[in-house]
């Protein structure tokens, strides 16, 4: 009698966390894997038993901008599968007897969904399914005499033969019945007008050995399971171990991917306020520079300004005072001084005869306008 155990065990697991400027995501991946066998036997039978166990879970989420149009998706995916499977043969004096047996289940979830809202529209969308098969696969083969019978129900010589148990050895109008002890009958029909020739004794014997075989395959069976549980027990700690610590990463992950991302943020709204500061001293010394060029101009010696800024954009307080040569003349002060002045609204000359007297100011951007040019 020898008797060989095998038994392993595996864990897969992973998380990552991920996130840029317009999107932010993570994912988790778990299977486990335990298996464990066992086989037992001499030079007339043999049996295997074993127990293997298979289970995985994904989970995914994403979020994000695209474009004008915000989305977020989201995926899971749960499945396990278990089987029990015996196998055993047994070969005395002529007769063999094999079976086989798988007892297994599956089961599983899905689900997902997604949505998306913006300027392309709504998608909104999502499925889910669920499931569980559960089954036994069983085979026999009985070699009697030189032929043998295979079926997934019983086995017939005869008129019946079939697996049951009891102690018996009768024969009565022409029908027989051999039986043993233990897991195992023989049940064999005869006609009388058939000359046939069977060793009954011979039959219990084999029948004996095979019920011995059975009951040495379920203590094989059982302590295979206690092996198989244990080895799945280990597995799952040390997956639910390796779960909490990717877990613990990926929230660390998406912590530091916030900060970075509030950082940056700040530094670039710090970087635009610094921008639109300094945009703005420039203008409001290019204006400046105008202004002391205008009133410059209006104090020289009885002279008329030949060229000043007169960008309606540059002034306030504007009050029409009359028309010259189909020129508005108005009055105002420029908004850096309280100052009265009086002049026309370069924009208002665009497009008409006088458009020669308006130039832009390179420097600042705003229009000018050379009164030498005009009528006034």
């Amino acid at each position: 009698m020898s008797t060989e155990t095998n038994a392993s065990a595996g864990a897969n697991q992973g998380a990552e966390a991920h996130s840029d400027k317009n999107s932010a995501g993570v994912s988790y991946t778990n299977t486990v894997e335990a298996g464990a066998s066992v086989t037992t036997g001499n030079d007339n039978a043999s049996v295997t038993a074993g127990v293997s166990v298979k289970t995985g879970t994904e989970a995914s989420a994403e979020a994000g901008l695209d474009g004008n149009n915000v989305y977020a998706e989201a995926s899971y995916s749960n499945t396990t599968e278990a089987h029990a499977t015996v196998e055993g043969q047994a070969n005395t004096n002529g007769v063999g007897v094999s079976a086989g047996v798988d007892a297994y289940i599956v089961t599983g979830d899905t689900a997902e969904g997604h949505i998306s809202v913006g300027d392309k529209g709504v998608d909104v969308g999502g499925g889910v399914s669920t499931g569980t098969a559960v089954g036994v696969d069983a085979t026999g083969t009985v070699d009697l005499g030189g032929a043998s019978v295979t079926t997934g129900a019983g086995v017939s010589v005869g008129d019946q033969f079939a697996v049951g148990g009891g102690g018996q050895a009768t024969f009565d109008d022409g029908v027989a019945t051999v039986g043993v002890e233990g897991d195992l009958a023989a049940y064999v029909g005869l006609d009388v007008d058939l000359s046939v020739s069977i060793d009954t004794n011979q039959v219990a014997k084999d029948a004996e050995a095979a019920a011995k075989a059975a009951e040495e395959a379920a203590a094989a069976t059982a302590k295979a399971t206690a092996d198989a549980e244990a080895a799945a027990k280990k597995a799952a700690d040390d997956a639910a171990k390796a779960a909490d610590e990717a877990a613990k990463a990926a929230q660390k992950a998406a912590d530091d991917a916030a900060k970075a991302a509030e950082k940056a943020a700040n530094d670039a709204a710090a970087e635009t306020a610094k921008a639109a500061k300094d945009a703005g001293n420039a203008v409001v010394d290019t204006a400046k520079d105008a202004g002391k060029s205008i009133s410059k101009g209006a104090k020289s010696a009885g002279k008329s300004i030949k060229k000043a800024f007169s960008d309606i954009r540059l002034k306030e307080n504007i009050t029409l005072v009359g028309v010259v040569s189909d020129l508005n003349v108005y009055e105002y002060n420029y908004v850096w001084s309280k100052e009265k002045q009086t002049g026309v609204m370069a924009q208002e000359l665009l497009n008409t005869k006088y458009s020669s007297a308006v130039s832009t100011d390179e420097k600042s951007g705003y229009y000018m306008v050379d009164y030498s040019q005009l009528p006034l």
